[in-house]
């Protein structure tokens, strides 16, 4: 053998070697899938969850809650960010959008956020014989439900609007006496508004205590599950909780919730779920 091919060998096997060993990219990037319509509060804390999971995040405004499972089951390193009210409506419509068959180890969050019902501070509009008309995303905005007010005395038309922010923008302007809307962005309008009731039973004004609604502790559950296999990014996710900017937007938009998640939390979604379709579904 040559000097010349001896060479040529040796360089080969440089190459292989350095192929061999060459750092191969970590591909870990997470994509957020969040099913909600853009004016929910759901929206809002899937946006949270995306910027406190820092670099190499994802996301993606799915068109409806279909397209959402569709891209989460073929997209690596998927999180959905459930909406317990996305998948009410689903059923409503006959979509398949269920949290149901989600495991409590591919589940990294349950929490909650209850509602607010509010009005201008000049006005003097509340629940009784008085006619009022009340404005609430659509998916709830059904004659179930409406009748369930009317049927304890109060004297209420329902409204529907796409979500939360679409609701205080009506409100702010005059276009309905009262609205119903997600708990922090209530909060966050300060004198803007004035809120009469709220859905959380812990609170002084809590709806129960004026009307008998079946569902008067009504909640939006978030559920953030993964399709990761990742250690790596699965502990990532996990360690939003500790998180100091996204605990910050838990507590101002009054979210309360869970990250060690047991199978009973992801069946009480479901149970949820259930007496909304039983109580207010219009599904023939």
């Amino acid at each position: 053998m040559n000097k010349q091919t001896k060479l040529g060998i040796g360089a080969l096997v440089l190459i292989a070697l350095f192929i061999i060993f060459l750092p191969t990219k970590d591909n870990s990037t997470i994509t957020i899938v969040n099913p909600s319509n853009k004016s929910s509060p759901a929206s809002v804390f899937a946006h949270a969850f995306e910027k406190a999971t820092g670099e190499d995040t994802k996301f993606y405004q799915a068109s409806s809650c279909e397209d959402a499972g569709k891209t989460f089951n073929k997209t690596k390193n998927a999180v959905m960010i459930y909406n317990s009210s996305v998948e009410f409506a689903a059923r409503n419509k006959g979509l398949n959008c269920t949290l149901k068959g989600q495991q409590a180890e591919n589940v990294v969050f349950v929490g909650q956020t209850y509602m607010y019902i509010c009005r201008l501070p000049n006005s003097t509009k509340q629940f009784g014989d008085e006619a009022v008309s009340l404005g609430m995303a659509s998916m709830y905005a059904v004659p179930k439900h409406e009748k369930q007010f009317v049927d304890n005395g109060a004297n209420v038309k329902l409204v529907p609007y796409g979500g939360s922010k679409d609701v205080l923008n009506a409100l702010l302007a005059g276009d309905i006496d009262l609205g119903w809307m997600g708990s922090g962005l209530a909060k966050k309008q300060g004198n803007k508004i004035d809120c009469l009731y709220s859905t959380d039973p812990t609170d002084e004004n809590f709806i129960g205590k004026s009307i008998a609604k079946k569902i008067p502790d009504f909640r939006i559950t978030y559920v953030v599950y993964t399709n990761a296999t990742s250690k790596k990014v699965i502990q990532k996710l996990r360690d939003v909780g500790k998180d100091e900017g996204f605990n910050k937007y838990m507590n101002s938009s009054l979210i309360t919730g869970a990250w060690n998640v047991e199978q009973s939390d992801v069946d009480a979604v479901l149970s949820y779920v259930d007496l909304m379709e039983n109580t207010w579904s219009d599904k023939k």
